[in-house]
């Protein structure tokens, strides 16, 4: 966010709306006086001793009001411009914040960016105090800002305002009495409810050195954060409940790929098991691990499209790779897992199938998985042939490098076998 503009005190033409107010009170004021004042000179000139002190006495009237005049219009645009200011950076920091609660993917995650925004506004701190516990106490579940020895002296007064807000749904604030020892002159509160569903997901509490009447200045944009955060509560629980089902929808198709297959029943959880300790190894990010891991766990999904009587028939389990990805990719959540499946099957060279890719042309999560699932079939004894020693798979694998494999992927995976880091 940019840097918060410096108060107008050093310049009177610091700013657009300065230069216009004191051009027109030049031009409306200024220049007429000093028009007046050349003709009262001439007029003064004329006048008579008793006139005289009549005039100059209205000339300085009118210079008085005119500099009084001045000052009180530099006053009023200052605190114009003071005003336009705060609520610029009120408004930027909701912004951030909007833009920072919808990536918020956890609800605990939501509420560390609403407090640490919250005390952003205030110049203070800010707490989010949870839903009553067994015991009638509303926890802290985050806080940002120097709030700890606020919470000392007026914790109780924080959970009785949190109450307030959110069993009479109204903004609470009011001075923690004993918070003086936090900052001289004391502490003024604000709670507001912060609802997700049909309850109170809690209360966001702003504490800051500053009075009511700044305060009120400051509770449109935390009530507006409040309401942001309630938004980012139900989508983190909206999120978590997809995650659910997809981890639960994914474990069933494996489950239902496992039996239909009958003896490989723990091949798809060893190659996801392995496709990860060689990803982590790469240094892949979080995101990527988890397609990889789910690719890897539903890599054979297209094996179920297959009768069981024809698993030994090379010709029909070719056909497993294309139809696991059509499988997939009508399927929202698992659409992007489509291409890692279908082309887990390619080769390096270009001879695997289904569509002969080649080289970088084939995804990179492909790659590893056709790696690490040929180094479990060599090694499993639930494979369809004698199981070998994890030293031998590595000569295989060695001996296919730039041909089936990926030569550095190869390397990597002997590497960490040999390490003994994966392996049965």
């Amino acid at each position: 966010m940019a840097e918060p503009r410096k108060p107008h005190r050093l310049s009177l033409f610091s700013q657009r709306l300065d230069r216009v107010a004191y051009v027109a009170y030049f031009l409306g004021a200024v220049v007429p006086l000093a028009a007046l004042a050349l003709l009262g000179r001439s007029v003064l000139q004329q006048a008579g001793s008793e006139t005289r002190p009549v005039l100059l006495a209205t000339f300085a009237g009118l210079g008085t009001l005119s500099l009084g005049a001045f000052f009180a219009l530099r006053r009023t645009s200052r605190q114009a411009l003071e005003v336009l200011d705060r609520d610029n950076r009120q408004l930027a920091t909701l912004l951030e914040a909007s833009r920072d609660l919808a990536a918020a993917e956890h609800d605990d995650e939501a509420r560390r960016t609403a407090v640490a925004h919250a005390a952003r506004l205030v110049g203070g701190s800010a707490l989010f105090l949870g839903p009553p516990d067994a015991a009638g106490h509303r926890p802290v579940l985050a806080e940002a800002g120097p709030s700890a020895a606020a919470r000392r002296h007026a914790q109780a007064d924080l959970e009785r305002l949190a109450e307030a807000a959110c069993e009479e749904e109204r903004v609470a604030s009011e001075a923690l009495a004993g918070s003086a020892t936090w900052q001289r002159g004391g502490l003024f509160a604000t709670a507001l409810a912060c609802r997700s569903g049909e309850g109170a997901a809690g209360a966001l509490v702003a504490l800051r050195p500053l009075g009511a009447a700044e305060a009120e200045a400051t509770a449109s944009s935390l009530g507006t954060l409040a309401r942001m955060l309630a938004t980012a509560l139900r989508n983190a629980e909206l999120r978590e409940t997809q995650r659910n089902f997809y981890t639960h929808a994914t474990h069933q198709r494996v489950g239902a790929r496992d039996a239909h297959m009958g003896a490989q029943g723990e091949h798809a959880t060893a190659v996801a098991r392995y496709a990860m300790r060689l990803g982590r190894a790469l240094g892949l990010g979080e995101e990527q691990l988890r397609r990889l891991h789910t690719a890897a766990l539903l890599h054979d999904l297209g094996m179920l499209g297959i009768a069981r009587e024809q698993k030994d028939n090379q010709a029909a389990v070719r056909h497993h790779p294309a139809l696991g990805a059509e499988m997939l990719s009508p399927i929202r959540l698992w659409g992007e897992l489509a291409p890692i499946v279908r082309h887990h099957h390619e080769w390096w060279d270009g001879g695997g199938y289904p569509d002969g890719l080649a080289g970088e042309a084939i995804p990179l999560e492909s790659r590893i998985i056709g790696l690490v699932e040929a180094f479990d079939s060599m090694t499993s004894a639930a494979s369809y042939q004698l199981p070998r020693s994890p030293a031998a798979a590595c000569e295989s694998i060695r001996a296919a490098a730039g041909s089936q494999f990926d030569p550095a992927l190869a390397g990597r995976l002997v590497e960490l076998v040999e390490r003994g880091e994966l392996g049965p």
